[in-house]
């Protein structure tokens, strides 16, 4: 019986959440899809390139595309946050 209360009370959409939750998870991500795909082509175009012996040619291949990737990530990124936001406003005017 206590877990059924339990379990009704987490779903319960009127819990508020910490107001700085949101802004740490986002920044979490964004920090998250810089790091790591450049970090990755760092260190796999060097490698390739000494494999391969083709001077620096590969890395900067590899870090064009995880920047590219990088810039497509946040903006997908940013983009749900939006609309996520633009819900949770339009759902605190309809209260």
């Amino acid at each position: 019986m206590a877990t059924e209360s339990h379990f009704l009370f987490m779903n319960n959409k009127n819990i508020e959440k910490p107001w700085w939750k949101d802004g740490v998870v986002l920044f979490s991500k964004v920090s998250a899809y810089i790091a790591i795909p450049i970090i990755l082509a760092s260190y796999a175009g060097k490698i390739l390139d000494r494999k391969y012996n083709t001077g620096s040619f590969i890395f900067f291949i590899l870090i064009a595309i995880a920047f590219i990737s990088t810039i497509l990530l946040i903006w997908k990124e940013v983009r749900s946050y939006k609309n996520k936001m633009e819900k949770e406003n339009i759902d605190k005017k309809q209260f």
